[in-house]
């Protein structure tokens, strides 16, 4: 038994999950000064996190330990159409996944990507894209031990 279960993100979740964004954006704040957190970016992505729970083609999902109910781990995903000037069609999208430290190398993240894939596919989806820090290795890793390849390139420059 793995001693955690799937289940889709209920609005009471949002706050939770927000909390661990913020563990997120910290975790990447140290891997990169530009995708440090607004101040106030919790409670707005806890909004977000609302809509999307209630949106038609979001999917926010949670991993929750059996035991306590707690939540371990998020991801927030959804369906979006290609743009018109290239193929149409749909296309799942991964904005975040987070898995808590004593949770992690459990196979949580890849029961909250697998419920992810499947559920796009029923939805008729021909990809699933997302975005990865250059500075991540371990999301690098992780991705491409799922199959993922890189696609597009984001570069930046301040000004």
């Amino acid at each position: 038994m793995a001693g955690f279960r799937v289940r889709e993100a209920r609005v009471s979740d949002r706050h939770t999950i927000a909390r661990l964004w913020r563990e997120l954006m910290l975790w990447h704040e140290e891997l990169d000064c530009r995708l440090a957190p607004a101040d106030d970016g919790i409670q707005k992505y806890a909004r977000h996190v609302q809509d999307l729970v209630q949106e038609r083609d979001g999917h926010v999902l949670v991993a929750e330990e059996i035991a306590t109910g707690d939540i371990v781990g998020y991801l927030l995903g959804e369906l979006q159409q290609r743009p018109p000037l290239s193929k149409p069609g749909r296309f799942g999208f991964i904005s975040d996944i987070y898995v808590r430290e004593g949770w992690r190398r459990h196979g949580v993240a890849s029961a909250l990507f697998e419920e992810m894939r499947l559920w796009c596919k029923v939805r008729k989806a021909t990809s699933i894209e997302l975005y990865i820090s250059e500075n991540n290795d371990a999301a690098l890793a992780y991705w491409n031990s799922m199959g993922f390849t890189p696609f597009l390139k984001l570069v930046h420059l301040d000004l």
